[in-house]
């Protein structure tokens, strides 16, 4: 048995879905565990997926290959194969409206995607190290894409420009995510800190400190007044958002 690399749910937490070494996705029901499909026609690891949430009837899936692929989440029909990564695509997601899909990889691009039609639309060029995690924001208009070289930076998705890079880390990135108003992001990095940053301007507001190792992910609560971290020094972080004051250690 191979590894798992890893896994998703649909919106109303019925179905989740697993990637793994042995180059499939599969479709699982959550109650029973049963399993409804396979989608196998990757010819390398698959390392990440996702579903089109809110609406679940969309899988995209992101292999070692070098592609990405949509698929029907009924019944497990290969829809597109979303070719054009020089190297392995390790994120991606679909926009909130289901129309867009965006991949990250190891060669240093992010790409835009049409759903439909599996056009490429931009290729998101900057970053000078893998892109290991990618977020659209709420409303769909900009994707933040972090990386390995200290950076992350934040897209304009109907024009494929960058809006602003996010500098300020000493070390590699291990995630990033908008909060559910678009206003603020964070950025999570091996140099053991999280930052939060205004959306509008670029700019750190707030640089969360007290991990003794590298913070490996982070994320909003569902209100945005609180974030959480997690670190390799095997404990987790919850932080209040206006004051930066650690409220929980887990």
């Amino acid at each position: 048995m191979l590894p798992l690399t890893n896994c998703a749910f649909n919106k109303s937490g019925d179905k989740f879905i697993t990637g793994s070494y042995d180059r499939t996705c599969k479709v699982w029901d959550t109650q029973s565990g049963t399993e409804l499909l396979s989608l196998d026609e990757h010819k390398n690891v698959v390392y990440t997926m996702a579903f089109n949430n809110p609406f679940g009837n969309l899988i995209v899936t992101g292999s070692f290959d070098r592609t990405a692929k949509i698929w029907d989440a009924n019944n497990g029909m290969m829809r597109n194969t979303l070719k054009g990564h020089k190297m392995e695509i390790v994120c991606l997601g679909f926009d909130p409206h289901g129309l867009l899909v965006a991949t990250g990889s190891m060669d240093h691009t992010a790409k835009l995607w049409d759903v439909e039609h599996g056009k490429e639309l931009f290729n998101l060029e900057g970053h000078k190290a893998e892109i290991v995690s990618l977020n659209f924001n709420t409303d769909g208009d900009k994707l933040m894409t972090s990386s390995f070289d200290n950076t992350a930076k934040i897209w304009d998705v109907m024009t494929g420009q960058c809006i602003h890079t996010l500098e300020g880390h000493q070390g590699e990135l291990s995630c990033g995510q908008f909060d559910f108003t678009g206003e603020y992001c964070l950025t999570g990095s091996i140099d053991r800190t999280c930052k939060l940053w205004d959306v509008a301007s670029g700019q750190c507001i707030e640089t969360f400190r007290g991990h003794n190792d590298e913070v490996l992910d982070a994320t909003f609560n569902s209100t945005g007044n609180k974030l959480a971290t997690a670190s390799a020094d095997g404990l987790a972080r919850v932080y209040n958002v206006f004051t930066g004051a650690c409220t929980a250690l887990l």
